[in-house]
């Protein structure tokens, strides 16, 4: 149950790479055709996260409607292109709450109603189950984000998950952020024993700049679960992308960029699943951030970064993270990879303008694969010269 991951000696020396397996997800929201779910499997995702709405699927007190709702439609495409699910079970009630939130021991019961009914009908499916969305945010919990109540509602309903579905993995909170704020906020929530109750601890790490510097809020993330368990508990990556408007702009190029030096960094960094937000563009409005996440246009043609993704998921798979290899230049990034077979893949780029570097590796041949699947052949004795820039590319050894 769960996810398989490894972990590295102070010299990030080389383990066993069958133990690990890296998952690629993309969050999704409802009404999307079966040619969505085809073309998010092609481009290479195996996970897609969306929310289950509890008042859309309990609009009557005790009667709960899946076909309506649209989510057994969705299962079943899900599980047609071998999709896992990765189901939030989200947000309040009107006929329990008043708010977005709850807070009574009525409304957990209900809640936890809800959630009988979803897991015994969707279990036995390598689940991601997700207790609510990120918490920390008034936006989501109002008016007043509350660890205390959050935690009552995680030690409810996680021990019914876990009865009804032993192929599930229940993870939380889905924090919004690892700033300093959010990080306080987690660090009260885990105070009260949550990670007796969970099996992953879900973040999104969600920033306006590049997607390298979460390598410190990683470490500072697992030193504070350290000081609450000895059990190694898995981080995932489970909402994070970025938009092409805002303050933090990208072309659609740069968001190309971005999508696959997020995927590897957390490859890096010992994160055995990253979802991207999100599959397509909300609207219309160029201009709206959070209308600009997508990897598709409102019109579901295909961004560069749908591309990214697929020339990523088909040259790493199978392959497991080993080293970075230190250069005299600390911009530039090059990450080996080592597969069951013992191929190597080196990817490299840089966070600083383009330029030439040599990648200290030993003579032999291959292929330079570009983040957008562009291909030729190489040779090279004992170095080997590469353009960086902040585009990664692929340095497949024969």
């Amino acid at each position: 149950m769960g996810f398989s991951i490894i972990y590295f000696d102070d010299e990030r020396e080389y383990r066993n790479p069958s133990s690990t397996k890296y998952n690629f997800g993309v969050s999704i929201h409802p009404g999307l055709k079966e040619q969505d779910i085809k073309a998010i499997s092609d481009a290479g995702f195996d996970t897609v996260r969306i929310d289950i709405f509890w008042s859309n699927v309990e609009k009557q007190k005790g009667v709960y409607d899946y076909k309506n709702s649209g989510y057994d439609e969705l299962d079943q495409l899900l599980k047609k292109y071998n999709l896992r699910p990765y189901y939030i079970l989200a947000y309040s009630n009107p006929i329990y709450e008043d708010g977005r939130f709850i807070k009574t021991e009525r409304s957990r019961e209900a809640f936890n109603k809800f959630i009988t009914a979803t897991v015994k009908r969707y279990k036995n499916q390598n689940v991601i189950w997700e207790i609510w969305n990120e918490p920390n945010l008034e936006l989501f919990w109002e008016s007043q984000p509350s660890e205390d109540d959050y935690f009552k509602l995680v030690q409810r309903v996680a021990p019914t998950i876990k009865s009804l579905d032993n192929t599930g993995t229940v993870v939380a909170p889905a924090l919004a952020g690892l700033h300093n704020k959010s990080m306080a906020w987690l660090d009260q929530f885990l105070s009260k024993g949550t990670l007796n109750y969970i099996d992953a601890i879900s973040v999104h790490p969600y920033r306006d700049y590049p997607p390298e510097t979460v390598a410190q809020d990683y470490v500072n993330l697992r030193k504070m679960i350290k000081n609450y368990t000895n059990k190694e508990i898995p981080v995932i990556s489970g909402e994070w992308g970025y938009s092409t408007a805002g303050a933090y702009k990208l072309n659609e190029h740069e968001q190309a960029d971005h999508l696959v030096r997020m995927f590897l960094i957390n490859m890096a960094n010992d994160i055995p699943l990253s979802v991207w937000y999100d599959w397509k563009n909300d609207g219309l409005d160029m201009s709206n951030k959070e209308h600009n996440f997508g990897i598709m246009w409102y019109s579901s043609n295909p961004k560069l970064s749908y591309l990214a993704m697929q020339t990523f998921s088909r040259t790493m798979e199978g392959y497991t993270f080993v080293t970075r290899l230190e250069t005299e230049d600390p911009s530039n990034y090059i990450l080996k990879f080592k597969n069951q077979d013992g191929k190597q893949i080196i990817a490299f780029w840089t966070t600083e303008s383009n330029h030439n570097s040599y990648i200290p590796i030993d003579s032999g041949k291959g292929q330079i694969v570009s983040m957008l699947g562009a291909i030729r052949n190489v040779e090279w004795e004992n170095k080997i010269e590469m353009n960086f820039s902040s585009s990664p590319n692929y340095l497949v050894i024969d």
